[in-house]
């Protein structure tokens, strides 16, 4: 019996030490990338008018002073603004 437990006690501490070592490791390789490389081209991010999805700013669609994630987006949303002033119109 006693040798049973010596058995588990050696493994338990052997997949701890291996834990904590995989561990420092991955923090280590963490620290030295730190942000991904499309993160470090840097720029402003907008958040889209129609959809809200965000998306760099250089990426992004203007239409009047509205922004949008894609030219598709920007002409729903100028359909849709165009169709809620006539309503108002009637």
């Amino acid at each position: 019996m006693r040798l049973l437990l010596l058995i588990v006690a050696i493994v338990a501490v052997f997949l701890a030490v291996r834990t904590l070592v995989r561990s420092t490791s991955n923090r280590k390789q963490v620290r030295q990338d730190e942000r991904p490389e499309r993160l470090k081209e840097g720029g402003a991010v907008i958040r889209c008018a129609f959809c809200g999805v965000h998306v760099p700013e250089a990426e992004a669609y203007r239409d009047g002073d509205r922004l949008y994630c894609s030219p598709q987006h920007a002409e729903v949303d100028r359909n849709r603004s165009d169709a809620d002033s006539r309503t108002e119109d009637d």
